[in-house]
């Protein structure tokens, strides 16, 4: 059968399930290919199992159910219904386990290896994700993905699966390429069902349309309950920029470091709207309020000073987390999650020295960790926690739950503590589980100072610290953002020192956190800034707010993101932007033309990076700023350009055709107010935005085959402008070169 929803209204699934009675023998009972059919439940001494496909809210798509009814109290091992579909042509969306696991599409030539079991041996790298629990066969074509999972086709056409049972256990969605199977397993090891008790084990929504990701996670989204600070459309609050201490001081951060960065922000007036205390303030992982002598005047003092520089406070926690040699573990070891074979606390990763994971289903240790929740957030005065390492909450099944389960139970829990009124950053976390309960979420792994880790890739560690590996997954994950959460796709990394990343790689991180990304932080101390530094960092201000429309790998590892923003006189204006993540300069082909897109305006790195006082000369001599549609353009290894589509000519209108002042351009500029007869233009720009504008104006006609000899002029913002030529580059479409009529407004008094 085909992907489509409609399909499995008849659709034939053969089911797998393993469970033991809870009263009675322990020995494990095993079905398997039991036939399930729509409306035919299958039905021996101990269960009874069927499916049926029920409309979704909106119509098109449609809901799939499998039903668990226990007839004696039972302690689930196993499950897995597995389907027949057409793969052939498809691409699948590997989802990974947690916030650090990479997601991508794959398709026929893929695997997703296991982690290699002399690595896990050696570093228990194989803790931070779902190594020990899920198989990975690591067969080409054998491709696996958690909660969710899409197949996307030549055209575009997305068919969507999305779990909305994660709260029974955690759900896998698994294809073999090679056979034409698809199935949605299960991890229901441990959970228990009481005689008479019936759950809906499985439910899936399923959906289907071309170029219509936004829509159908719109549609997805719905179905989960809002526990949000910042709920629904509340973009303008959500999208921000921030400052956190890990990725520049890590461990050694102190009062010193932070009051010397925030003094730094303040100086050069950078708008930023949270600054983040991250690990390192404490005496040991899980002694949360017993604060080490590196910050003499204790934390209220620092969150009030963050707090009257204008800034949200935020404060790192691992709330599930507990150091080998914390006095918590010390002294309460009966806070601990206990192996119930071994009668040792659970080790639930080797950070720190190694640490355990705390019972949160503990009395007293819940008490403790309201104790710490109200502290940071009332008596301190945070604004917003960052919780990491929140999967540690669940290394096992136990209690009569699953690990899904668990996890469900423990962002829950931790939502609770934070309350309505703080911000949650969610870390480490199963994304599912953080769906509308964390305000913002992590979305991949930790970025770095350098590009790659070829050597934990070559081991197969998906949740390794990488910029690349990072990027990739904040490319696949960009649906989520503003709909479940608001993305953090990690740090930009924009500084000289301590930096191994180059040109090109600090700017395409720049570029793809800012427009993928809801909250946006950096680590760098600004006062070490050069000029090409803070001239990058000044030209993300203020946040842009992009409505993505899509993200296609087109190529391996050479992306393209379409979206729009920034609504000048009530139209969002388009972008297309290449992101080239592979080890090759590449040449793509630009957006053709349309009733939008008449030319195509280009931002890089050269641009926001060049020192202000060279700009006319770099514009002479470097790349050109307007393209033809359809054209063809080199990106370099490791770099992203961002091309604004710019309308048609209109005779009554002025048209605005680009800027040169921040990475998306037109996000700088507040308004534009025209009076074609007059040829008078108001232009009014964000004042977050501190570097010198160039901002470009079509005033009526402004594509022509050659250069006037006595060029007009027009006033903008009371001044004479005189109107310039900028010539038109490559040949997309037999266009002929030409060239550009603009008003350029020059801000020289900056």
């Amino acid at each position: 059968m085909t992907l489509a929803p409609a399909t499995f209204n008849t659709a034939v699934a053969r089911v797998n399930i393993s469970y033991k009675f809870r009263n009675g023998p322990e020995h494990i009972i095993e079905l398997k290919d039991i036939v399930l059919r729509s409306g035919q439940p299958f039905t021996n001494d101990a269960v009874q199992i069927n499916t049926e496909v029920t409309p979704a809210t909106d119509k098109s798509s449609q809901i799939l159910n499998i039903r668990i009814k226990a007839l004696k109290a039972l302690e689930l091992r196993h499950f897995e219904s597995k389907y027949l579909v057409e793969l052939a042509g498809q691409r699948m969306l590997a989802n990974g386990f947690q916030s650090w696991s990479q997601a991508r599409e794959l398709d026929a030539e893929d695997k997703i290896p296991a982690i290699r079991s002399t690595v896990a041996k050696l570093t228990q790298y194989n803790l931070q994700g779902d190594y020990d629990f899920f198989e990975h066969s690591g067969e080409k074509g054998h491709i696996h993905s958690s909660s969710y999972t899409h197949f996307r086709d030549v055209k575009n056409t997305i068919s969507f699966f999305g779990s909305l049972s994660e709260q029974f256990g955690y759900t896998y969605f698994k294809a073999d390429f090679n056979n034409n199977t698809m199935s949605i397993y299960k991890d229901v090891l441990g959970k228990h069902l009481d005689q008479g008790q019936t759950i809906e084990l499985v439910k899936v929504l399923l959906a289907q349309g071309q170029d219509a990701e936004r829509e159908i996670w719109n549609t997805y989204a719905s179905y989960f309950p809002d526990r949000r600070s910042l709920k629904g459309d509340m973009h303008r609050a959500r999208h921000v920029n921030g400052w956190t201490s890990w990725y520049n001081y890590y461990g050694d951060v102190s009062e010193e470091i932070v009051l010397s960065n925030l003094k730094a922000l303040q100086d050069h007036k950078y708008p930023i709207n949270i600054f983040q205390i991250d690990d390192g303030f404490q005496t040991a992982i899980g002694d949360w309020l017993s604060i080490n002598d590196k910050f003499p005047s204790g934390l209220k003092y620092v969150a009030e000073k963050i707090t009257s520089a204008g800034f949200t406070a935020g404060l790192w926690l691992a709330p599930y987390a507990v150091g080998f040699t914390s006095n918590l573990a010390a002294k309460h070891p009966d806070w601990l999650v206990q192996d119930p074979e071994t009668k040792k606390p659970v080790v639930a990763g080797p950070n720190w020295g190694g640490f355990y994971a705390l019972d949160m289903y503990n009395i007293d240790a819940r008490a403790y960790l309201k104790k710490v929740f109200d502290t940071v957030l009332r008596e301190w005065g945070f604004g917003m926690v960052k919780l990491d390492f929140l999967f540690a909450a669940a290394m096992i099944p136990r209690l009569g739950k699953s690990r899904g389960e668990i996890m469900w139970d423990a962002m829950e829990f931790v939502r609770d503590l934070t309350g309505s009124d703080k911000l949650l950053l969610g870390c480490g976390v199963p994304l599912a589980c953080a769906w509308r309960s964390a305000d913002y979420c992590r979305i991949g792994s930790d970025v770095a100072p350098w590009w790659e880790d070829k050597k934990l890739k070559y081991l197969h560690v998906r949740e390794r610290v990488s910029t690349a590996n990072s990027l990739i997954s904040t490319l696949s994950r960009w649906v989520m953002s503003d709909r479940m959460f608001g993305n953090d796709p990690d740090v930009m990394i924009l500084r000289d020192n301590k930096n191994k990343l180059n040109p090109e790689e600090r700017y395409t991180l720049c570029v793809l956190n800012n427009i993928l990304g809801a909250l946006v932080f950096s680590s760098d101390n600004v006062s070490e800034y050069g000029q090409d530094e803070h001239l990058l960092y000044s030209a993300t201000f203020p946040k842009v707010i992009a409505l993505v429309d899509s993200v296609i790998e087109f190529r391996p590892n050479v992306f393209v993101v379409k979206f729009k923003a920034n609504n000048l006189g009530g139209t969002a204006r388009e972008y297309t932007t290449y992101a080239n993540l592979s080890g090759d300069d590449q040449t793509v082909y630009l957006p053709a033309s349309s009733s939008s897109t008449q030319l195509l305006f280009v931002t890089d790195n050269e641009m926001h990076m060049t020192p202000q006082f060279s700009l006319s000369s770099w514009f002479s001599k470097q790349e050109p700023l307007f393209y033809h549609p359809s054209s063809t353009v080199t990106i370099k290894s490791h770099e992203t350009k961002t091309f604004m589509h710019i309308p048609p000519e209109d005779p009554e209108k002025v048209v605005f055709l680009g800027s040169t002042s921040h990475i998306v351009p037109g996000a700088e500029v507040k308004n534009i107010s025209t009076d074609v007869k007059t040829e008078s233009i108001k232009l009014e720009l964000h004042q977050d935005n501190s570097r010198i504008h160039k901002v470009y104006l079509g005033v009526g006609q402004y594509l022509y085959s050659n250069k006037s000899t006595s060029p007009p002029s027009c006033t903008i913002n009371g001044d004479q402008i005189k109107l310039e030529y900028f010539p038109v580059k490559g040949s997309g479409e037999g266009k002929e070169p030409n060239f550009v009529r603009t008003a350029v407004f020059t801000d020289e008094k900056k």
